[in-house]
């Protein structure tokens, strides 16, 4: 298909469909409630049953799991990325609806739950060591939060801040501005004040009930903490590269991506999706919506990312910034070993009106 043609496709499967079902799947959890929704908008058979465990029902999620959409490149053309977040849709009458609609040009992908990528289990560290001056990759945190990464530094009038995920530096809106922000991390032994780097200042609040398309927060540097700002320390083979700029806008399928955080290190991968919709990730605060966002696989033995990792910067053979590592599920991809999702810098950059500092 062209593409005009999938993203027009994808909008109205979102609107007629998928959106719709997906409160419902919260809401009514009875195979019957989810089969009449489905055969009022045509869809023949009986829908999968939601599966949920043992639990008080008023901490049901908002937002269930259910399809995200996107686009992927295919031959000269493109088709409708479908990506499962849970395995028990795959033969149901709702991805054969979709998969009709699209006559038959999809890329279905079981990802599974997608979680925030904060490390929140004991695990090996990487870069634990507090690194003076700063740099990209490094463990940072939220005082109150375990570890997550500093994906990059950005410029707003004259000063300088720090990047990373909102749930990295205020701790998914439950903290105040002026917090302190250490770097190491606090799970890995970054202690307040001794480790005290920044205060956080800017970021984008999340939308329980909306759509989010960033999850980002900028800290504001204290006077005499030094930092590197285009430094990619082992991103490459075991070797430096410097960071080049900020990437278009446009991010295609199968362009090969790096990135350096503070669990996995330097990981190769590639792009499998973007402008991805629906894209369901498990916060703290609950399961949260996400559109417009990337997909990435890992090419190595390794996945691409893991806990730890959120805050990441993401960045194209070219060395240009294309996302900002924000979740990542923990199965998908060629090598099973799960797939990892950004939000676009230039929307980031934006939403946060600043600049990429080089």
């Amino acid at each position: 298909m062209q593409l005009e043609s999938v993203q027009q496709l994808k909008q109205q499967l979102l609107h007629d469909l998928v959106v719709p079902f997906t409160p419902q799947a919260g809401k009514l959890r009875g195979g019957a409630a989810v089969t009449r929704f489905m055969r009022m908008r045509g869809m023949p058979g009986d829908a999968t049953p939601f599966g949920v465990g043992a639990r008080p029902f008023e901490s049901l999620p908002h937002v269930a799991r259910s399809i995200a959409l996107g686009l992927a490149s295919h031959g000269n053309g493109y088709r409708l990325a479908v990506r499962l977040q849970r395995p028990s849709l795959r033969n149901s009458p709702l991805v054969d609806h979709v998969t009709k609609r699209a006559r038959g040009e999809v890329d279905i992908r079981i990802v599974g739950r997608i979680d925030k990528r904060t490390k929140t289990a004991a695990g090996p560290p990487w870069y634990q060591r507090n690194t003076r001056p700063l740099l990209i990759g490094a463990s940072v945190g939220h005082v109150k939060v375990t570890a997550g990464t500093i994906g990059g530094f950005v410029k707003r009038g004259a000063a300088v801040y720090l990047l990373s995920n909102n749930h990295v530096l205020a701790n998914e809106d439950r903290a105040k501005s002026g917090d302190w922000i250490i770097q190491r991390g606090r799970f890995d032994g970054g202690k307040h004040p001794a480790d005290d780097v920044a205060k956080l200042t800017h970021w984008i609040r999340f939308k329980k009930n909306g759509i989010n398309v960033v999850d980002a927060a900028l800290g504001a540097i204290e006077p005499g903490i030094q930092y590197e700002a285009d430094l990619l320390t082992g991103l490459v083979s075991g070797k430096n590269r410097q960071l080049a700029g900020v990437g278009p806008e446009f991010i295609d399928e199968g362009e090969v991506v790096y990135k350096s955080g503070r669990t996995t290190g330097a990981t190769k991968g590639r792009v499998t999706a973007f402008d991805l919709d629906n894209v369901i990730v498990n916060y703290d605060i609950g399961n949260l919506r996400f559109d417009g966002q990337i997909e990435i696989e890992g090419t190595g033995r390794g996945p691409f990312s893991d806990g730890g990792d959120s805050g990441s910067l993401i960045v194209n053979a070219d060395m240009l910034a294309i996302g900002l590592l924000f979740a990542g599920s923990d199965s998908g991809g060629r090598n099973g070993l799960g797939l990892t999702f950004a939000n676009p810098i230039p929307q980031v950059l934006k939403s946060l009106k600043g600049s990429l500092l080089l």
